[in-house]
């Protein structure tokens, strides 16, 4: 069409790679260079790429702004999508690793991911069914950065309480659950309490609970994790017996065998030996 309306042959600059493909080319380079996790945009443009570019290929899809200063190539699914190959929860966790990595990287000043986010990252069952973080909860040094779609608690975490997941630093198993089962009630706190006694055992909950820098609430916290059990397996069990012990039941033994006039045996999950009751 062009050699018609011109009686010229194109130069030959028109011959490189069309438009439309250039933003793909873009996001190839990054991939190459950087990798599929979330980058600066400062990171993208020391590699050659023009802030023209960068903005075509984020226009065009081929490149995803997450939040201000910081690009990603485009998940295989969109987020939130719900196919055979990620199930809801698997779905909705990848969508919030991704949204922390970014937030760390934007922050970039000490701050680590925690409380319910943490939970996310570390698979710990949430205390509450509407708890899912909708911000990404870090814990920050005093002079860290605010930034828009985080919660910030100011605080330092000691390294011993520190890991890193998918690349993430993040809180402890213990001290996520510490921090979670802070100022909640008994049924909720055991949840996460545990929850982390099951994985890494009542020890690591209390060396994690004496390295807390925090005064407030120790109490409490203390009381609810002298009858964390890791012996609970499921959410709702935990749940049920802090119901129990709050009201003033009192605190049973967990999954206990016991046989049967037939000598069949059974595995109870709550037993009180002196009444003859199971629960």
């Amino acid at each position: 069409v062009w050699m018609v309306r011109t009686g010229r042959a194109p130069r030959e600059h028109a011959a490189t790679v069309p438009a439309i493909h250039r933003p793909l080319a873009t996001a190839d380079h990054v991939r190459r260079e950087l990798g599929s996790d979330p980058v600066s945009v400062g990171d993208v443009l020391a590699l050659g790429i023009t802030p023209g570019q960068l903005r075509a290929a984020v226009t065009s899809g081929a490149l995803v702004r997450l939040r201000k200063g910081i690009v990603a190539l485009p998940t295989a699914d969109p987020p939130g999508s719900n196919t055979p190959d990620r199930d809801g929860w698997t779905c909705r966790r990848a969508d919030h690793v991704r949204e922390a990595r970014s937030a760390l990287l934007a922050l970039g000043d000490g701050s680590v991911v925690s409380h319910v986010s943490a939970a996310v990252l570390l698979e710990l069952p949430l205390p509450h069914v509407g708890d899912w973080p909708t911000e990404v909860w870090v814990t920050a040094p005093r002079h860290g950065r605010v930034l828009a779609g985080t919660h910030r608690r100011l605080g330092e975490v000691p390294a011993p309480d520190l890991v890193q997941v998918e690349g993430v630093g993040c809180t402890g198993t213990a001290r996520t659950a510490l921090d979670l089962a802070r100022r909640r009630p008994l049924q909720h706190a055991l949840v996460t309490l545990d929850a982390a006694a099951r994985r890494d055992g009542l020890d690591a909950l209390w060396s994690a609970y004496d390295r807390l820098t925090w005064q407030r609430d120790r109490r409490a916290l203390r009381d609810a994790l002298a009858v964390a059990d890791g012996r609970s397996e499921s959410p709702l069990e935990s749940s049920s017996r802090g119901v129990m012990l709050r009201a003033g039941l009192p605190r049973p033994e967990l999954q206990v065998w016991l046989t049967d006039r037939s000598g069949r045996s059974h595995r109870v999950d709550f037993l009180w030996p002196q009444p003859r009751v199971i629960g």
